[in-house]
């Protein structure tokens, strides 16, 4: 390890120390974590606070406690231990170091919220599936991350095909800080710290992170060579006028640098990531009944990517965008409805001209939505919920026309008892190309058409108790048409798509010290075009796991999953894999000699898993060029609060 990386953590450790010192009885006087509750509040469902069991929803939560339990880095780690959530990486330093290909019940249409706000609007996730969730690296600054499986258009409008993912960032209800120093394999990395506090109706939450990784060796023993240095902070500031009403502004701001190996084609990535967010929000409950939240986001993104090449000179591709989201919501509930309706706008900016016609315009798009949902008891355990969503899309001269679309969604409930929950319904989803996909002058097409089909499910809940609950979703996803990836390398539409399965999990709490969860997915799926699902891409099942263990002043989390993947002897692509069904494990451990101190250590892919998520077999590569993941690493490290 490098001298001056010791250093910096000596440094950070000693400052904890001795904040700590100073500070323990302030610490001491507030608890830290809330009391571990399986059957937690959810919003994402349906934008009112629920608990999990009569949500009448697919959804999973990451809990503040399993965050802290499980010692969870980033945002891809937390979401990779929950059923229906799929990864598709390139590879062991990941080429595109600073994105993550997420996907949700096979679709790469994703929402993805931070406390309930649009992060990804006019974006796809940030471009065909890949979400830029190394940026939200500061678990610190969580609470939980919601995950909802399965289309929610007329709720959450364009991308909600898949699913939504809503991160959910902590509320300043004391004055506390923290500082997180961790290093480990593969250059590894991570120095995080966050503060919040709260005075009368004042409040902020603070914080800085940043995270370095080197050369990457798989499981196989080859190394991958690279390096990533993100950075990110910011800064959230809330004002409650008084009880009724509250006004927040929040800033971020993240800056990615990655460099990275591509073994199967000969050549290197080198890209740079930078992101600015602006959010106002103003929260007004006007009654008992009647409440108003406001929200205005500003979103600037800009981006430089190139392949390089022996004694080819590099080809730098740029983007730089310009995001508004501005939304209202009003909420009305009684006794027997949970009413919402409001409007969303949307537009998406390209600051960088491109040519077209006879001369150089800057490309835009934008949104116009307006939305009505509503939960009406018709009996006390009978539930009839339906929604309609209307979208009035525009764009420049230069981009497609588009008709105004309406979507539809319905859902009858039934409380079967006190532990039993049943539910079906039917929800549309529209998706309009992103920015990227119609104007970038080397893969977009200005002719692409906005997706849309409907997602068919079936659920049901069962509470066996406080400490026992299990879930169960069957779904159907039809696409009538879709956005994919075509030979020549550009976006065009697709028809007649189809997603199918079904997602369980089991959560439960043993005793004082012992919990675990359980999930699994099972996935078919009819590609639109590519057949990435015939050639091994999409699981055909995959389990989730994670066993809890916390006791006085030590504790300990084996979590990870297993990968049943699809293989069709027709194609012959079995040799672009390193494995069709494998498993990857890990343990994390702590020790808390202090109540606001820990000291941790994990091991991820505790057997050395030589696994891939990605192939070039299919684009012609040779057999067995596959882009591996990390083989086993360790990392250690401190928390300290003060």
């Amino acid at each position: 390890m490098k001298k001056n990386s010791w250093l910096k953590c000596a440094v950070l450790s000693s400052i904890a120390a001795l904040s700590f010192t100073g500070n323990a009885m302030a610490s001491e006087m507030a608890p830290d974590m809330q009391e571990f509750v399986l059957d937690a509040m959810v919003v994402t469902a349906s934008r009112i606070p629920t608990s999990i069991t009569e949500a009448k929803a697919d959804i999973s939560v990451i809990t503040r406690k399993e965050i802290e339990e499980q010692h969870i880095d980033d945002v891809e780690e937390a979401l990779r231990k929950v059923p229906g959530v799929q990864f598709l990486n390139y590879g062991a330093n990941n080429i595109n170091a600073e994105t993550s290909g997420i996907r949700i019940n096979g679709s790469k249409d994703v929402v993805i919220l931070v406390d309930g706000v649009r992060v990804t609007d006019f974006q796809g996730v940030n471009n065909s599936g890949y979400a830029f969730l190394a940026l939200m690296n500061n678990m610190d600054n969580i609470e939980s991350i919601e995950v909802l499986r399965g289309a929610a258009g007329t709720v959450y409008g364009s991308n909600a095909k898949g699913g939504v993912i809503n991160i959910i960032t902590r509320k300043a209800s004391e004055t506390k800080s923290t500082i997180d120093v961790s290093k480990g394999t593969f250059g590894k990395e991570a120095y995080n710290f966050n503060t919040m506090g709260r005075n009368k109706g004042l409040s902020y939450n603070a914080y800085y992170n940043k995270s370095l990784t080197g050369d990457v060796e798989d499981g196989g023993g080859t190394t991958w060579h690279g390096n990533s240095n993100t950075k990110s902070a910011g800064i959230k500031v809330g004002y409650d006028f008084n009880d009724d009403h509250t006004f927040t502004v929040s800033y971020d701001e993240s800056k990615v640098k990655s460099y990275g190996e591509d073994i199967p084609d000969d050549s290197f990535y080198d890209g740079i990531y930078n992101s600015k967010n602006l959010t106002l929000k103003y929260d007004a409950k006007i009654d008992e009944h009647w409440s108003n939240s406001l929200i205005y986001r500003k979103n600037d993104i800009d981006r430089k990517y190139a392949k390089i090449k022996k004694n080819v000179e590099p080809e730098y591709s740029p983007t730089d965008y310009d995001y508004t989201f501005i939304s209202d919501q009003v909420t009305f509930v009684d006794s027997r409805n949970t009413l919402i309706f409001g409007m969303d706008y949307s537009k998406g900016y390209n600051n960088i001209k491109t040519t077209a016609g006879d001369g150089e315009d800057n490309r835009y798009m934008k949104n116009y939505s307006y939305y009505l949902q509503n939960d009406w008891k018709i009996l006390p355990t009978v539930t009839l919920s339906g929604g309609v969503r209307y979208d009035k899309p525009e764009g420049d001269q230069y981009s497609p026309k588009m008709d105004t679309h309406t979507s539809v969604s319905y859902k009858l409930s039934w409380d079967v008892s006190d532990k039993d929950i049943l539910y079906a319904g039917r929800s549309d989803f529209y998706i309009l190309p992103d920015m990227f996909q119609l104007h970038d002058e080397k893969y977009g097409n200005s002719k692409l058409m906005p997706a849309e089909g409907r997602t068919t499910s079936v659920g049901y809940n069962r509470k066996f108790d406080d400490n026992n609950i299990f879930t169960l979703n069957w779904f159907k996803t039809e696409s009538d048409t879709t956005i994919g990836y075509a030979e020549d390398n550009r976006y065009e539409n697709y028809h007649d798509a189809i997603d199918r399965g079904w997602n369980a999990q089991f959560m439960t709490q043993i005793d004082d010290n012992w919990s675990a969860n359980i999930g699994w997915a099972h996935l078919y799926h009819r590609d639109d075009g590519d057949r990435s699902f015939q050639r091994g891409y999409y699981p055909k099942d995959m389990a989730t796991f994670a066993i809890n263990y916390e006791k006085d002043k030590f504790g300990a989390s084996f979590n990870g999953f297993y990968f049943m993947r699809k293989v069709n002897q027709e194609l012959d692509y079995k040799t672009g894999w390193p494995a069709d069904n494998f498993g990857v494990y890990n343990l994390n451990l702590s020790y808390a000699p202090e109540k606001n101190m820990t000291f941790y250590a994990k091991i991820e892919n505790i057997f050395d898993k030589l696994w891939a998520e990605h192939t070039n077999v299919i684009h012609g590569g040779e057999p067995d060029s596959w882009y591996s993941m990390p083989g086993r690493s360790f990392v250690i490290g401190m928390q300290v609060k003060f």
